[in-house]
């Protein structure tokens, strides 16, 4: 407590101007930031009879002191308080953690051949931007239908006019026009453009016309093979009105806010309206956040959000009806961001209040399936985490408990294998297991992991202490082989008919050559390879999930072979053996596996061995087999 601080004779000193205020608590951090428009009204407002919401209630009944700096306007108040929330993250603060940047699509009109892509930040740079969408996957699915419908460029290559350069692959397969090679005149070219930049506005009437005309066209020539390519484009089209179909409202750009709250959390669902369509959705989990008034939410998530994400539309809808004067501030700063007017409603009739009910209720049902899945308090914020793997699995439920399954070999007869559990998005220790392969003397993988998940699953049938629950996916490490093999062993379980085993999902979490994890090998029949493969690292938050998962096998199993060879090496006969230190200890059980075998092996075998020496080795086998008589 700041006994030198009189807080009643401080509000008596502050000053009738707009500014920021940080309130401090017991050990003197600040505990909450603040802006006013009037900080002398502002501040007094914490100190006498006013309803406050229990956050507040809570946090003023921890204030030792405040602070406060004087600002010029309320807009560079905004700004400031914006900063400095930023920075100290007050404990009392709604904080917007997901403030990363949202993807956008970025078409590069500033270029003479432009191209397409997915960017993370807007820039006065000439392109032409379109967004914030709601996830990557949306944007993926998006790129991948304009790489079928009206292909540009994929290279950064610089284009001549004249052409001249050799096309790759992707001119061969349809998916580049080839520019560089000349094979597209630039009118031609730019004509595309203008289509995509029409597809990416919503409109995609003139495009479908257009590519049902090209198709006739080609029909009528007798040029079935470009007939065919056109008729292509127009099913990818046909397929991604439908995937992108949820509602239509009126021809403008806003967005749509909502809050939902149960009796523990409250999460923020946010529409992005584009030309009359919702482009995209996206939701904010607050922990503990059952106690804010909803309008005290959307507040602090406009001014975090659109500080962050500079395609800022004309206006903004929140379902909450916010306070007259933070409204009328927050205007006046998006506006400025903007360089153009915005403007803050509440819907009150018509089709913009049914949406607005509709995005609530989306909020709500997020919470409800967070609930469901024992995502509440700390937890929900993974509910993000766990929704997007749920979504690139094809998954009905929420995989809120993971087993995730890795082989470590030692030699040719040590084989181990490592089971980890995460619960709600964290590793749950407590539930590791580790399995000594049993019935192999050789290094199979498939066969280890057929065996492992045999005898995982057949304690789980008989009821056995630490296996009674079922996971709601298995990631494991590798390919499509160790996918098959897991599946082999789960129909085979399955065969009595009284588990229904086969049916748990199977994926595989495969490594670049460096390593690291690098994509998940999701199962589909419709496929050529029967599997499809995908790339994590369009994805960074469900890499980190994924990534975590593997990593936590490879340790657990890797830790386990080491404790054991420490173990096995503490004290050997290969300690006596004049020129064995013990690199070339390690290196020889780990080509051998156990001193059984080592003792077994012949000169000519030992030689086989980095770092053994003929001679060497003739001396070990002469001392094993010495000391063995």
């Amino acid at each position: 407590m700041n006994k030198d601080f009189n807080i009643q004779e401080e509000l008596k000193l502050l000053p009738e101007k707009p500014g920021v205020y940080l309130m401090h608590g017991e050990k003197d951090e600040i505990i909450y930031v603040g802006k006013a428009k009037i900080l002398k009204n502002r501040v007094k407002s914490y100190f006498v009879n006013t309803p406050h919401s229990a956050h507040i209630t809570v946090m003023i009944s921890q204030i030792t002191r405040f602070e406060y700096v004087v600002c010029d306007s309320e807009y560079e108040a905004l700004l400031l308080e914006n900063n400095l929330i930023k920075k100290h993250k007050p404990k009392y603060n709604v904080l917007l953690k997901d403030d990363k940047g949202f993807p956008y699509i970025k078409v590069t009109t500033n270029d003479s051949y432009p191209q397409i892509m997915m960017v993370r930040k807007v820039k006065k740079d000439g392109a032409t931007y379109f967004g914030p969408y709601h996830s990557v996957q949306t944007i993926n699915a998006t790129l991948d239908a304009l790489k079928s419908i009206l292909p540009l460029r994929l290279c950064n290559k610089k284009i001549k006019e004249s052409g001249g350069d050799r096309v790759c692959l992707n001119y061969h397969i349809g998916l580049c026009p080839g520019p560089c090679a000349g094979k597209i005149a630039k009118e031609d070219y730019m004509k595309t453009v203008s289509l995509v930049l029409a597809f990416l506005g919503g409109n995609t009437s003139g495009l479908e016309k257009l590519l049902h005309t090209k198709m006739l066209e080609y029909a009528d020539e007798l040029n079935f093979e470009m007939a065919a390519v056109y008729r292509k484009r127009l099913q990818a089209l046909e397929v991604f009105k439908e995937n992108q179909k949820i509602t239509s409202v009126n021809d403008a750009d806003y967005d749509m806010i909502a809050v939902g709250q149960n009796g523990v959390d409250a999460v923020l669902q946010i529409f992005f309206i584009r030309a009359g369509n919702v482009s995209g959705r996206e939701y904010f989990t607050f922990p503990g956040g059952a106690d804010l008034y909803p309008e005290e939410i959307v507040t602090s998530f406009i001014k975090q959000f659109y500080s962050e994400n500079q395609l800022i539309p004309p206006k903004i809808y929140s379902k909450s009806v916010l306070p007259e004067e933070e409204r009328k501030g927050l205007e006046e700063m998006l506006t400025k961001l903007r360089g153009r007017k915005c403007e803050i409603t509440t819907p009150v009739r018509g089709e913009k209040l049914r949406l607005a009910q509709m995005v609530e209720d989306n909020a709500k049902i997020l919470l409800q399936n967070a609930q469901i899945a024992g995502l509440e308090g700390r937890n929900v914020a993974n509910l993000k985490k766990l929704d997007n793997l749920r979504q690139v699995l094809g998954l009905q439920t929420m995989p809120v408990y993971i087993e995730g399954y890795d082989i470590s070999n030692l030699g040719k007869s040590e084989i181990d294998a490592s089971l980890v559990v995460f619960k709600n998005g964290q590793p749950s220790k407590k539930d590791y297991k580790i399995f000594k392969i049993k019935n192999l003397d050789i290094q199979n993988d498939y066969a280890s992991m057929e065996e492992v998940i045999t005898r995982r699953f057949s304690r789980y049938k008989e009821g056995s202490s630490g296996f009674e629950v079922l996971p709601d996916i298995l990631l494991i490490d590798g390919g499509i082989g160790q996918v098959h093999a897991v599946k082999e062993a789960l129909r085979k379980i399955s065969e009595d008919g009284r588990f229904s085993l086969d049916k748990l999902p199977v994926f595989g979490m495969e490594k670049d050559d460096r390593h690291r994890t690098k994509s998940l090998i999701i199962p589909d029949c419709n496929t050529p390879l029967g599997y499809t493969e995908y790339e994590l690292k369009k994805n960074p938050e469900l890499w980190s999930l994924v990534g975590a998962v593997q990593n936590e096998a490879h340790r657990f199993a890797v830790e386990y072979n080491r404790k054991l060879t420490r173990k096995r090496y503490r004290k050997s006969p290969l300690d006596d053996i004049e020129g064995v230190g013990e690199k070339r200890k390690l290196a020889i059980y780990k080509h051998f596996g156990s001193l059984a075998t080592i003792s077994r092996a012949t000169a000519q075998e030992l030689e086989q061995v980095p770092g053994i020496s003929k001679a060497l080795a003739i001396r070990i086998s002469e001392q094993l087999k010495g000391g063995n008589k």
